[in-house]
């Protein structure tokens, strides 16, 4: 599955994906998936809780699973002064794994490859998404609003864990395997986001 076409599928959850000039969304695509990788450099292939260890990350593992607004979550990061910590929400990740034909190690160190590069922004005091051009929102007598695209951060963090873990694609495609294998979505609908999204950057 192309890197491009599913950052593209990633960006257009964003609340804000509609503001997007279709001329500049494979600028979004593009800045956000180099961010990743250029991050992952010096990385890929160590053992991802070693890292955590020279970090002081700690992980609390196999925790009950959450849910958000109907959401299930994998996992959680809480960053502070006082330390960081991820929680992995163990009957989440292995579920994912089940629909994404994986194992449950190689999930779980996805999910924490994922939260060490929000971690790594954490840690610099700045947010990739920070740094893109930020999209107007609102244009009134000469007055403009501008925000930026979080969602480019996710895609930057799925480059990284791909980069990361040497995956043979992002991420966030697992994510629409466990969706459709749990029910949630059906396949055509995935299909029809993947084709829209290809339209969009073919003709970007």
């Amino acid at each position: 599955m192309d890197d491009r076409l599913l950052a593209l599928c990633e960006i257009s959850n964003d609340l804000l994906f509609e503001k997007i000039p279709k001329g500049k969304l494979a600028y979004y695509v593009d800045h956000s998936l180099k961010a990743g990788r250029n991050a992952a450099e010096g990385l890929k292939g160590r053992e991802i809780h070693e890292i955590y260890s020279e970090n002081c990350i700690t992980v609390a593992k196999h925790a009950p699973q959450k849910s958000s607004f109907g959401v299930i979550l994998r996992g959680m990061a809480t960053m502070s002064e006082k330390g960081c910590s991820i929680e992995v929400y163990g009957d989440s990740v292995r579920e994912l794994a089940k629909y994404a034909g994986m194992d449950y190690g190689l999930a779980e160190r996805v999910h924490l490859a994922h939260e060490l590069f929000h971690f790594l922004e954490y840690k610099r005091g700045r947010s990739f998404s920070d740094e893109l051009e930020k999209v107007v929102t609102v244009r009134i007598f000469g007055y403009s609003r501008k925000a930026k695209i979080n969602r480019c951060e996710e895609v930057a963090a799925h480059a990284f864990a791909k980069e990361m873990l040497d995956l043979p694609c992002l991420p966030n495609y697992y994510d629409y395997l466990y969706l459709v294998g749990a029910g949630k979505m059906t396949r055509e609908a995935l299909d029809g986001k993947l084709r829209v999204c290809s339209d969009m950057l073919n003709a970007a």
